[in-house]
């Protein structure tokens, strides 16, 4: 697909992309505007590992720090610290620790010792108050888990350092009482008291440095844990993110809508181009009717508007049945399409208009025997027509008394006629051929409207006959597999197709073109068209201030036309 044709494709559905970016926009701004909004208090804390003395596990201390964040961010969220934290921050009843754990979220600081440590809650005071509850009551948790493995041995050394202390104030004071004595037996008590005492203060020394020892041992097994900043009121709530979810929803919404075009586009095997009945057959496309604002269902716009562009573009058909005659003129052609409200009567009205206007003289056959619609479309009743001459004996000598003269020069209707029960037989059969050869001896084409040949055989039984077929294809309506089967019957029939008619174009810029090809070269001096006969006598009579001044303002009025 070339650059172009994606963007007739993004014009084409700009407004699909456009509604589902409004419609996603919209919808996310309502939901996210609906939500109640949540705000965000965090507190960052400091952990401090404990240092081996040891050479020997510096690699093993390295690791450990590494985990030990990720740890403590495991440990932040137990349930049993959750529960504290709601009760040192005074919210009992108020929040439960079910809901706190699912607003609590602790992420450690990648190749750092810093924890981040975030809670959600629609309150920014509360938010606030569980932020900086939570570490404080961890840190006491923790110490408290740490002191534990040194608490018991602590506890028997001070208990012995406190029954020392008492034994030496005991044996000190049996000392006073023994320092004024002279007798002999007295002096040996003394001296016993003395070396006794000297025991104990020893003792008393040695449990004190063990003391002092497992306390400085507790002290660099610690790690300990520090609040490097604490959560304060948050003002602004962290979502929902209002404008920030309409955009990525507007955006998301664009997406979905360029995709659903680009998947009907793929899936959608309808005709829209010139070029999609080149990818089909060779079978060149003999003109291109574009599809106007004002367009009429049932409008012979030849006949009302013969400048129109529209008009111009069935005298390019009309040229290219003349091309593709040159060696074998085309005296009989068949006009049909794949299914109905193709445009193929509005077609062949407006293609018998202008082979009138080339000084040829035409009958309009309407040979549609189901559902007939030419005397309407020229108002003239639907007698004997088409099917009374079938159903005649004998052909009579004149049979100008079952043509209907219309509105324009050299141009004859022969309407259907009443519908028969069995149309197939009636254009197959001897007696249309014999009409037609008798036909063709007073007039110079017969232009048959027939009936789409998806739905009847008529069609393809009608097209053995005749010099050539005409294809009306409607664009964007015709499916290639429609188009591909009537090739196929033709084919098969061994008909002659003169080319395909693209009815209802719509492609703006290539229409643009178009209007201005047929203004610019054809309309500037209709004496130029081919075949117009007493339209050209008027047109070179016309002085050339008159003519100027009137083709001046046709492409002003077709111009507004357009850019409407």
């Amino acid at each position: 697909m070339e650059l172009r044709q994606y963007w007739e494709l993004l014009r084409k559905w700009l407004w699909l992309i456009l509604l589902t970016t409004i419609i996603a926009a919209l919808a996310a701004y309502f939901f996210s505007s609906r939500q109640t909004p949540i705000y965000r208090a965090s507190t960052r804390l400091l952990v401090s590992q404990s240092v081996s003395n040891s050479a020997s596990l510096q690699y093993a201390d390295i690791l450990a720090a590494e985990r030990l964040s990720s740890t403590y961010a495991q440990m932040l969220t137990a349930r049993p610290l959750l529960k504290a934290a709601i009760a040192k921050a005074g919210l009992t009843g108020i929040i439960a620790p079910e809901d706190l754990a699912k607003s609590v979220s602790v992420q450690p600081v990648r190749d750092t010792q810093l924890i981040d440590l975030h809670v959600e809650y629609p309150d920014p005071v509360i938010a606030a108050k569980l932020a900086n509850a939570l570490p404080a009551v961890f840190v006491e948790f923790n110490n408290q888990q740490q002191t534990a493995r040194y608490q018991e041995l602590k506890t028997s050394l001070q208990q012995q350092l406190q029954e020392l202390s008492q034994e030496i104030q005991d044996t000190d004071a049996k000392l006073q009482e023994l320092t004024d004595a002279t007798d002999a037996e007295s002096k040996a008590r003394q001296a016993v008291l003395e070396d006794r005492l000297a025991q104990y203060r020893s003792t008393f020394g040695n449990v004190l440095a063990q003391l002092e020892n497992i306390r400085l041992a507790e002290a660099n097994a610690l790690d300990t844990i520090t609040v490097v900043e604490q959560a304060e009121v948050p003002r602004r709530p962290v979502r929902p993110r209002v404008l920030m979810n309409t955009l990525l929803a507007a955006i998301i919404g664009g997406m979905i809508g360029l995709g659903a075009a680009f998947l009907i586009e793929y899936l959608d095997d309808s005709i829209k181009s010139p070029d999609d009945i080149a990818r089909l057959t060779s079978v060149s496309t003999l003109g291109v009717i574009a599809r106007g604002k004002d367009d009429k269902t049932n409008a012979i716009i030849t006949l009302e508007d013969p400048r129109s562009p529209t008009a111009e573009a069935y005298r390019t058909v009309r040229t290219g049945i003349q091309f593709a005659s040159v060696d074998n003129p085309v005296r009989t052609i068949v006009v049909t399409s794949a299914g109905p409200g193709e445009g193929k009567s509005t077609t062949t009205a407006n293609l018998a208009v202008v082979m009138a206007q080339a000084n040829k003289k035409v009958i309009l056959i309407d040979a549609d025997l189901r559902k007939p619609t030419q005397h309407k479309r020229w108002g003239v009743p639907n007698t004997v027509g088409l099917t009374g001459a079938l159903l005649m004996d004998e052909l009579s000598a004149n049979l100008d008394y079952l043509l209907a003269p219309t509105q324009v020069e050299n141009l004859w209707l022969l309407t259907s006629g009443q519908l028969p029960h069995n149309p197939s037989e009636l254009l197959g059969s001897h007696k249309l051929k014999l009409l037609t050869e008798h036909l063709l001896k007073d007039y110079d084409i017969l232009i048959f409207d027939s009936p789409p040949a998806l739905a009847v055989t008529d069609p393809v039984i009608l097209s053995q006959e005749m010099d050539g077929v005409i294809i009306v294809v409607d664009a964007g309506s015709t499916r290639e597999p429609a188009l591909a089967h009537i090739l196929s019957e033709m084919e098969k029939a061994k008909a002659h197709i003169l080319g395909f008619v693209l009815n209802r174009y719509s492609n703006r810029s290539n229409a643009g073109y178009y209007y201005y090809y047929y203004n610019r070269y054809y309309r500037e001096d209709d004496s130029e068209s081919p075949g117009d006969g007493d339209h050209k006598g008027k047109q070179r009579r016309r002085t050339k201030k008159s003519r100027k001044s009137g083709n001046k303002n046709w492409l002003i009025r077709q111009f507004s036309r357009l850019t409407r």
